[in-house]
């Protein structure tokens, strides 16, 4: 009878290791903050700021971007890659007409974005490591193409989130701050993945702050907001 209840012990004990470790798995791995599925859709809003130098003017343009997951392939290397489409409504036609493809993908720890030719390391797995390396815990955005080193990092993990229309829970911000020549260039970056939907929000900014000519400084280039809206 002993011995019986010693097994009884062991297997419930089991039981509840076995649930533990698949629940820290999922938070340590960290792919629902960027899930791929075939069908996926989802719809951004895009706001561009342009600084004219020489008009000194700045101007804003919005937009309603349509994206969606529409292709499953094997690359040469037996990864999974998944296409995903953009469609910007066309007043024209009267409906949302396709303007650009890339590609998404899962390679070992890394989650991987294919645009224009140009690969990017989006986020690096486990993502609770950040919680013990903290601002140590970064990577190279392009280690898998030829363009110099763009270092990111994690910045937040596991947090609230509001991109100025939704709040969300269980958020990982991620983020590149890096002037190119000094104080007055900016290359800025800012991207924020929520659990189980993906990408909520990304802000870039590629503005120089230069002389006008009026000998006056102001910004020339531009930043871009772009917010999930559903």
């Amino acid at each position: 009878m002993k011995n019986r209840h010693i097994w009884y012990l062991i297997i419930l004990l089991s039981g509840i290791n076995a649930c533990r470790s698949s629940q820290e798995e999922a938070i340590v791995k960290g792919l629902e903050y960027f899930p791929i599925k075939i069908g996926d859709k989802k719809t951004y809003k895009i706001d561009t700021v342009v600084f004219d130098l020489f008009q000194k003017r700045i101007d804003t343009f919005s937009n309603i971007v349509y994206e969606e997951v529409v292709e499953q392939f094997v690359n040469f290397y037996g990864d999974s890659v998944y296409r995903i489409e953009l469609s910007t409504f066309n007043t024209t036609k009267q409906k949302f007409v396709v303007f650009k493809s890339f590609e998404r993908s899962i390679k070992d720890n890394y989650a991987i974005e294919k645009m224009d030719n140009s690969t990017e390391v989006k986020m690096i797995f486990p993502i609770s490591n950040y919680k013990t390396k903290g601002s140590s815990y970064t990577w190279n955005a392009n280690m898998f193409n030829n363009r110099e080193p763009d270092i990111v990092k994690y910045t937040s993990v596991f947090t609230t989130f509001n991109n100025g229309i939704n709040s969300y829970n269980n958020c990982v911000s991620i983020k590149l701050n890096k002037p190119l020549n000094g104080p007055i260039v900016n290359k800025i970056k800012e991207e924020v993945y929520a659990k189980d939907i993906g990408l909520v929000y990304r802000f870039t900014d590629s503005t120089d702050l230069l002389k006008s000519p009026d000998n006056d400084d102001f910004y020339s280039g531009k930043r871009i907001f772009i917010k999930l809206i559903n």
